[in-house]
């Protein structure tokens, strides 16, 4: 799946996948996941939800929204701990 490079501190590119409804997350600390079932307008408010913010709000929609509501695959794990409480909770 291509994925589009974001300007985000913890999400490093974003992919989706209409047909199936797949949404790919590649982090800042180089791990990639793949979530099924996610609709088009749950990837539109992780999309507007991007920004170099001190709220982090993509990491919080993302928590919010998709992490946990849908089924994931790790596609790579992470090369650093950056993330670790937000991923695992």
């Amino acid at each position: 799946m291509n994925r589009e490079i974001v300007v985000s501190v913890s999400v490093r590119a974003v992919g989706y996948d209409e047909e199936s409804s797949t949404l790919e997350v590649e982090f800042c600390d180089s791990s990639i996941y793949k979530y099924s079932g996610v609709p088009a307008d749950v990837y539109s408010g992780f999309m507007d939800s991007m920004g170099l913010n001190q709220e982090k709000t993509d990491l919080k929609y993302f928590a919010q929204n998709i992490k946990g509501r849908y089924s994931q695959k790790t596609v790579r794990r992470p090369r650093l701990n950056l993330f670790k409480s937000v991923l695992d909770t």
